[in-house]
């Protein structure tokens, strides 16, 4: 099937929103450079209602807007230094929903330790009424180095 121009430059728009939003994930959980603070307050802004938040590795389970916000809270109350940097990003949209796969590269500072987390995020988005959610957030935990 032959997409037509609107189509195409729906599709590119919809890619363009969803790398934004995996960037404002990250940056509202970062901190510890230049002033730089966690901000609980964008979990609204970034994932969905319902949405699931979980690592499997670690069996966390997240459900939902609070259960999010509570355990960035408890978890910022701990490091004082947070970087997330995606990488690889492999983005299948499908009208409203969409799902991808990213690399994370993520240094931080437990207990003034530095580490560097490595793992790979399973992802699904949905599109709402105010854009595009995460709906589904899986981290796929590889590795600490530095411990």
């Amino acid at each position: 099937m032959t997409l037509t121009l609107e189509q195409r430059l729906q599709r590119l728009e919809d890619l363009e929103e969803i790398r934004t939003l995996q960037a404002n994930y990250g940056q509202s959980v970062d901190k510890g450079w230049n002033g730089k603070e966690m901000d609980t307050d964008k979990v609204p802004e970034i994932f969905s209602e319902d949405a699931i938040w979980e690592n499997p590795k670690m069996n966390i389970h997240l459900n939902g807007h609070q259960q999010i916000t509570e355990f960035f809270t408890a978890i910022n109350a701990d490091n004082s230094f947070f970087m997330h940097s995606f990488t690889n990003p492999r983005i299948e949209v499908d009208g409203d929903s969409a799902k991808a796969k990213w690399v994370l590269f993520s240094p931080m500072k437990p207990d003034g330790h530095l580490v560097c987390m490595l793992a790979d995020y399973d992802m699904e988005y949905v599109r709402t009424a105010e854009g595009w959610r995460i709906q589904l957030l899986r981290l796929n935990l590889a590795e600490f180095l530095g411990q």
